[in-house]
């Protein structure tokens, strides 16, 4: 993936920040364009960094582990200036190995802190105003940083990264658009074998062998399948086995492992049977959230696309009860993220956007329901990135 570098020094400058100090996994990709493998698995703080000066001409330095600069220097391109800070994994030359060589050890092995004070230091920004993720660090390192740099004033630019994401560059798009096809395929494929007496766990596999078939992503679920008044609950699959009259609702998505970009996706198929209560209600939350897509475009106030689709269904449920209609999905941990689409939301839709649109209704005990697609917001309107599942069997 292509860096993001200047549209964060772009934000910062807004903010009235001189830099930030980039700890987590996922806007560490989102400002270089890669993910370091430890930092990513661990999800530990510090183990690798990048600090963001805000001036254009103050190039982005990075820290992680010896053992990984290499990858580092040849996924930077020369674009970041890359250090290395001492771990256990002892990296030795092969002239130590095949001639017995001497090399001498440093003097201090120096910690993934210790670079970060040299690397902040070097960028004059010790004592200026910095941006750090306090959504995502602990109190403990937090308190590190703020003894390191006593003289630095700290902001939490959280947000900041969920703005910058929230807008879509063509390359983002594009990876959008195979995840979605991933995903597609796998509920696709659920469709043709969800009926009365097939397991939950048999509707799982079938989804998650058809996504690895793609070989464009990693299967990863939030809901997943749930039958009947499993639907009411959030659960994960268990051993319950379709039966006439139920709810299937499927509730998943696909990720994109190291490039960390996500998806959710939903259906729910009433099964043959059912009570005509359900039927009624499946066919309005379906019209409500066609409603929304047909609206969606550029300009149009979130608010707005909210109520499409909320008051229409409690025109005919009045006891309808629902906080969001949908919201933006990029790069996680988590699968929603704002802007949400809620009554207190004036944002306007952006071209470039890509959002979860949905519809969900759930009764306690007896059955849940939700409809949700991806949906980018294009320059002329909107397209639905998850089309090809049908929403009827």
């Amino acid at each position: 993936m292509l860096p993001k570098e200047n549209r964060i020094k772009e934000l910062l400058r807004e903010k009235g920040l001189d830099g930030a100090i980039v700890s987590s996994p996922e806007n560490f990709h989102y400002v270089t364009g890669f993910a370091g493998h430890q930092h990513t698995v661990s999800r530990q703080a510090g183990f690798s960094i990048a600090v963001v000066s805000a001036r254009e001409d103050v190039p982005t330095q990075l820290t992680t582990m010896d053992f990984e600069v290499p990858t580092f220097e040849i996924k930077s391109a020369g674009r970041f200036i890359v250090r290395k800070y001492d771990t256990w994994v002892g990296v030795k030359t092969w002239d130590e190995i095949a001639n017995g060589a001497v090399v001498p050890a440093p003097a201090v092995m120096e910690s993934s802190s210790d670079i970060l004070a040299k690397m902040v230091r070097e960028m004059d920004l010790a004592d200026k105003k910095l941006g750090v993720e306090l959504d995502y660090l602990p109190v403990g390192y937090y308190n590190n940083l703020c003894g390191m740099f006593p003289e630095a004033k700290f902001e939490n630019i959280s947000e900041l990264f969920v703005y910058a994401r929230s807008v879509k560059t063509p390359e983002e798009i594009e990876m959008f658009r195979t995840l979605c096809r991933a995903a597609d395929e796998g509920f696709t494929a659920v469709s043709r074998i969800a009926r009365p007496g097939v397991s939950e766990r048999e509707l799982v596999n079938e989804f998650r062998r058809t996504v690895i078939a793609t070989g464009v992503a990693a299967p990863s679920s939030w809901s997943m399948f749930s039958t009947g008044e499993s639907g009411s609950r959030l659960t994960i699959p268990g051993d319950a086995v379709i039966q006439k009259g139920d709810v299937v609702k499927f509730d998943a998505g696909v990720n994109a492992e190291f490039d960390f970009y996500t998806t959710d996706t939903s259906r729910a198929w009433v099964m043959e049977g059912a009570d005509p209560a359900l039927y009624k209600l499946k066919d309005r939350l379906y019209e409500a959230q066609r409603r929304m897509i047909a609206a969606a475009k550029p300009g149009l106030p979130i608010c707005d696309l909210y109520h499409i689709a909320y008051d229409y269904v409690k025109e005919m449920f009045p006891s309808y009860r629902r906080g969001h209609q949908g919201h933006s999905i990029s790069m996680g941990p988590a699968t929603a993220e704002a802007p949400y689409i809620n009554p207190t939301t004036t944002r306007p839709l952006e071209a470039g956007m890509v959002l979860a649109m949905e519809v969900p209704c759930y009764i306690g005990g007896v059955q849940g329901f939700n409809i949700e697609d991806m949906v980018l917001i294009t320059p002329e309107g909107c397209e639905v990135l998850t089309p090809n599942t049908p929403h009827y069997l």
